[in-house]
């Protein structure tokens, strides 16, 4: 089973990429002046399924929407461009629960983290429905499973149990 991840993007002349897990663990940093496309995609790729790229402007950039339909991910981005402080207290909240010292090189890697914490910010609430449901039914140990079914599927959470059980 593919693991399922978030890539938060900040394109332009420096590209920049941050990817995490649904439970909010970076797996990767990188920026690259003059990164190729198609870099970025086998950048991010390599480590699981992107389920979704976060962006931090409204609307999100062209290049942007073409990396994520080249691999079949969502879209998530804010009704506004996110603000300067905004961006700072996201990011900050962020790092503050974080024990290891994180490295963001540019201010474009800090806007990749930004937007793919936004993207994740927005996805909490499925998957925590979806804990909440295994919790009740005492069927944790399936979440991978269930999550997997219900995001990438598009099966209801209803669906995705009887499918597996």
């Amino acid at each position: 089973m593919e693991k399922i991840l978030i890539a938060g993007l900040d394109s332009g002349t420096t590209k920049a990429y941050v990817v995490l897990d649904l439970s909010g663990n970076i797996i990767t940093i990188g920026s690259n002046r003059n990164n190729a496309v198609s870099e970025v995609i086998l950048n991010i790729t390599k480590h699981g399924k992107i389920y979704a790229i976060g962006s931090d402007v409204y609307p999100c950039p062209n290049q942007t929407t073409k990396i994520a339909k080249k691999i079949g991910a969502k879209i998530i981005q804010p009704d506004h461009d996110l603000k300067y402080l905004e961006k700072i207290k996201i990011k900050d909240e962020f790092l503050k629960t974080k024990e290891e010292y994180i490295e963001l090189n540019n201010k474009h890697e800090k806007d990749a983290l930004v937007a793919a914490l936004y993207g994740l910010k927005r996805m909490k609430s499925l998957i925590k429905k979806i804990e909440d449901r295994l919790k009740q039914e005492n069927k944790m140990y399936i979440k991978d499973k269930i999550i997997n079914k219900v995001l990438l599927e598009d099966k209801t959470i209803s669906d995705a149990l009887k499918e597996i059980i």
